[in-house]
């Protein structure tokens, strides 16, 4: 086993946020929810956000239901569903916007946020729906959204993650997983130059941490893998001890090293190669 560790933002995050940041991401398109006001997607910035369209009157409609669930156990973890309704396949959503909304909230009960009736694949699409189909838009993966109950996932700061077809229920656990993941590089919005310069190093057998932490702090450093499950964690570092944390108990692979001193937290991925 190898214990070389490479400083690397994940490369399909990574080369999305730098193609996005030049062009738009998915908070820079609006929509019109389906009680008819328009609202901004970077609305839902710092959250995680399932895009869901769907349909009334499809074989997987139930999946309402579960969508539901979905949202009610993990809206607590900064997760939101957008649900868009559409007719373009197999017309199975033909009524007008306050019948779907009668039917979402009677049927099944639908908390999470509900949008206007939209076009998805026809020449007048809804231009978030074409940010997300397409890869010179979104930076990442052309998708051809072929039925009802697609689900794409974007992360806090507006970026595509995956992408996953109707058969993909609501509750997969790849999708429970990366809803508990911890946040893409986010730092905390009540200082938000608290962790500018904070940086992993390649060191041999160990991570070193480098940046402008408050000395009147300890820091914590807490490692997850893939699926947002805690290995192991650092407690009570000092400026000094963050330059040599040890590694040799990883396997290959991607992870993520979560900083928190006081109340600042930011997270960083790096690989073990």
């Amino acid at each position: 086993m190898k214990y070389k560790l490479t400083f690397l933002f994940f490369s399909v995050f990574f080369s999305t946020i730098n193609k996005t940041s030049a062009q738009q991401n998915f908070h820079s398109y609006s929509a019109e929810t389906i009680l008819g006001d328009t609202i901004s997607l970077s609305n839902f910035y710092g959250k995680k956000v399932m895009v869901v369209n769907t349909a009334s009157l499809c074989g997987y409609t139930p999946q309402f239901a579960q969508l539901e669930q979905l949202y009610l156990q993990y809206q607590s973890n900064n997760f939101e569903i957008i649900g868009f309704p559409s007719n373009n396949f197999g017309n199975q959503d033909p009524n007008s916007d306050s019948l779907i909304n009668e039917f979402c909230t009677n049927t099944y009960n639908v908390t999470f946020q509900m949008m206007s009736r939209v076009d998805i694949v026809v020449g007048d699409t809804l231009p978030v729906y074409k940010w997300l189909q397409r890869s010179d838009l979104n930076g990442v993966q052309d998708v051809s959204v072929s039925w009802n109950f697609n689900k794409f996932l974007i992360d806090e700061q507006g970026n595509w993650v995956a992408h996953y077809f109707s058969q993909t229920l609501p509750n997969d656990p790849a999708i429970v997983n990366w809803i508990l993941s911890p946040p893409q590089d986010l730092t905390s919005v009540r200082n938000k130059d608290k962790f500018n310069h904070i940086t992993l190093t390649n060191t041999p057998h160990s991570i070193s941490i480098i940046g402008n932490f408050d000395d009147s702090n300890n820091t914590n450093v807490f490692i997850y893998d893939l699926s947002g499950k805690q290995l192991f964690s650092y407690l009570n570092q000092t400026n000094n001890s963050l330059k040599s944390l040890s590694i040799n108990e990883l396997n290959e692979g991607l992870y993520f090293a979560q900083i928190v001193s006081g109340n600042f937290t930011t997270t960083k991925k790096f690989i073990v190669r």
